[in-house]
């Protein structure tokens, strides 16, 4: 079997985990496993897999906007062996169950997925939903041996076996209705605003170079060398302030803190 994991991390927790799926998928005997974050999966290019695996971190109760973005670009084909995995710092509500039904009508039949947590930054959470040191070597581990068994798995369902595909229960009450509220534009509304202070600023680029969807430049095409400059790809991640070594980028969470730590 050919495989394919794609991922997308934005601190590295859902690479380590899609790397150690990896790991599992070649010791179970696949001829061929490819670990590519989803930006350099072009919508017809996981045609060419017979196992498919996908993992993304939970934001907000959710996948995060890029992620299902990328999903829906996706080529139909075959129906094909696939299997999800998440990390998260709080609470994945039903993120799998809203993956599985992104993937279906694309191809992709779920048959088992993967969750650990992840040391979560997320700004207003001081010291609640914080998972150190997480994913753990325990946690990985358990990718590994999640890896080989989804191979196991595809083997038997390539070969004919009617192999169910998973199934998740709903999670309904407060948490479903954050994830239904937790979206834009009311994000962009509730949430602080990204602004720079150009006095602290030194242009190093580190902002750009960190944010997962590419939202952030220092210079327009043919410009010259200038300050931060936001798009419209944000998806209120903050790590671009968590990421910058002079505080320039700023953001008033005192607000939300109140309210998430009391």
């Amino acid at each position: 079997m050919n495989a394919l994991v794609a991922y997308f991390s934005q601190t590295g927790n859902t690479r380590k985990v899609a790397e150690a799926i990896g790991r599992g998928l070649s010791a179970a005997g696949c001829e061929s496993v490819r670990v590519r974050p989803i930006e350099k999966v072009g919508p017809e290019d996981w045609l060419a897999f017979d196992l498919v695996a996908l993992g993304t971190p939970v934001f907000y109760y959710r996948e995060p906007e890029n992620v299902g973005a990328w999903i829906r670009r996706l080529a139909p084909r075959r129906p094909v062996p696939a299997f999800t995995f998440i990390t998260h710092g709080g609470n994945p509500a039903n993120t799998l169950r809203r993956l599985q039904r992104l993937l279906r009508p694309k191809g992709g039949r779920i048959l088992e997925s993967f969750e650990c947590p992840g040391y979560d930054t997320y700004p207003i959470y001081l010291k609640s939903f914080r998972q150190w040191g997480r994913p753990s070597a325990d946690d990985l581990a358990g990718a590994d041996g999640f890896g080989r068994a989804a191979a196991r798995l595809a083997e038997r369902s390539l070969a004919g076996e009617a192999v169910p595909e998973a199934s998740y229960p709903f999670v309904g009450g407060r948490t479903f209705r954050l994830s239904v509220l937790c979206r834009r534009p009311l994000l962009d509304y509730l949430f602080p605003r990204i602004e720079v202070a150009r006095d602290l600023c030194i242009r190093c680029g580190a902002c750009a170079r960190r944010c997962p969807t590419g939202n952030i430049a220092l210079a327009p095409p043919g410009g010259t060398f200038r300050w931060p400059v936001f798009a419209d790809r944000c998806l209120r991640c903050y790590l671009c302030e968590r990421v910058c070594p002079r505080n320039a980028i700023r953001c008033d969470w005192r607000m939300l803190a109140r309210v998430m730590n009391p």
